[in-house]
Formats: structure tokens, sequence, C-alpha cells
């Protein structure tokens, strides 16, 4: 395909990202973060694409007492099979000729049938405030989930002035998912309450980082603007997810 089409670039969207499945499929979820992406550097090179990986912030976690965000030039340090598998993509993307990697966290984005539990954070917790008053969420780990739009446009920006390198692009701002399903919540009119939990109360066969909070500075100083904050993410969200129950209404 890419030989028949022959793009400028290439943004590769794939990716294993069941966290708890990674432990359980370790080879599959190996094969598809980092082996495929093998493949991928192999074409763009001999076709003059420039590569555009996708990667995390799962790739830190070790340092358990990170208190500030990490930057490009931090040492990576993941603590589960996802995070590994996500680091050797960004190994091996980076021998592409032409290569942008982009660390980003927690993606969600609304659906044209409204929230889907399993699909991502957002909608799963919608789609559980449907059915329960009350949730327990962890509010021991601090990152920022970041609204789709706003990183891909963040991904097009910097397509446009030709960057490479490693970028992190994400929502601004930090919050817990404890404090993210609160404020979606609120922002949907839902009654439903959310108690904090540890992770500990909420145990998951992978290992969550406690603190993974991306500084998307070297982005704002490339494309001189940042991403909006991630209430304002939620805001559009919610927006967005309106508007879609409007349209097929």
């Amino acid at each position: 395909m890419l030989e028949r089409t022959r793009p400028q670039s290439l943004i590769n969207c794939a990716g294993w990202t069941a966290v708890d499945d990674a432990e359980r499929f370790p080879t599959e979820c190996l094969a598809t973060n980092a082996t495929a992406i093998q493949e991928l550097v192999a074409a763009c090179n001999s076709l003059d694409i420039h590569l555009v990986q996708l990667s995390t912030d799962y790739v830190f976690g070790a340092d358990r007492n990170r208190a500030v965000p990490y930057e490009e030039v931090d040492i990576p340090g993941p603590i589960n099979t996802y995070g590994e598998s996500k680091l050797a993509g960004e190994v091996a993307a980076a021998k592409a000729n032409k290569h942008l990697i982009v660390r980003t966290c927690g993606l969600y984005t609304a659906g044209k049938h409204g929230p889907v539990r399993g699909r991502n954070f957002a909608d799963t917790m919608l789609a559980l405030g449907e059915e329960t008053n009350i949730l327990r969420v962890v509010s021991d780990q601090a990152c920022t989930p970041s609204f789709v739009p706003h990183v891909a446009k963040g991904i097009l920006d910097l397509l446009s002035l030709e960057k490479m390198g490693l970028f992190h692009v994400a929502n601004s701002g930090a919050t817990t998912w404890h404090n993210f399903a609160s404020e979606l919540l609120h922002r949907a009119r839902s009654k439903t309450v959310v108690h904090a939990i540890t992770s500990n109360e909420y145990p998951t066969l992978a290992n969550r980082p406690k603190y993974s909070v991306l500084s998307s500075n070297k982005f704002s100083i490339a494309v001189e603007y940042s991403l909006p904050n991630w209430q304002d993410g939620i805001r559009e969200y919610i927006k967005a997810s309106t508007l879609s129950h409007t349209d097929l209404a």
C-alpha cells in the first residue's frame, strides 16, 4: 500500500493498548507494539516516508518518588509489559531516517453512538454512571488524560513544521483518575458519586505508574502554543458527545 500511495508521512495509530492483557500475552503485545514497527521503519526508509510513532506515558513509572512532569530527556523506566513494548517501539521507530515519536497519555474521544463501556476511560465512567450511583476510582495515580482531537492537531502541526525526534504531546496540567472521573461526571450532570480509593484497593494484573505526568514544554516551544488544559478536554468531549446524540436523534 505504501509503495502504491507514496505518502509523505505515515502516522501509526495501531497498537496493543490493553495493559492488563499485555501481561497475559506478552509475545503478542511485543509483536504489535515493537516488531511491527521494525517493518514500518524498513518500508518508510525505502520510500523516504516520515514515520510518526505514537507512544505512552507508561514508558515511565520506575521512579516511585517522581513528583515533577517528565521531559523528553528523562530516562524511561517502564514497570509493566505494555510500557516495555512501547519503549521497544520507540527504539525501533528511532531507526527511521525521518521519524517523529509522540508520547501522550490516556487518550479518549467521543464516539458517534455515545459512550461505550471499555472504549476509553471517559466512555467507561459515563457508561458506569448510568448503571450505578457510586463509583470507586483510584486517586493515587497522577497523569494527564488527553482529548484525541487536541493531540491529533498537535501531531499534524509538528508534521507541518517537519519536526523530527521525540515530543510529549498531552493536554496541559495534571490530575488523578479520581479527579478526572469526578470532573467528567459533574460536567455530564450525573448524580453518581465518585469515591477515592488507593491502587491497593483496586488491584490489577499490571502495575501502573504512581506518577506519569508529561511535560509538553518542548512541543509548546516548537509550535508556539500549548494544548488546552485537561478540564477543557472534558468540556469538549461532553459537547461532542451531546452533539452526537442530537445527530442520531
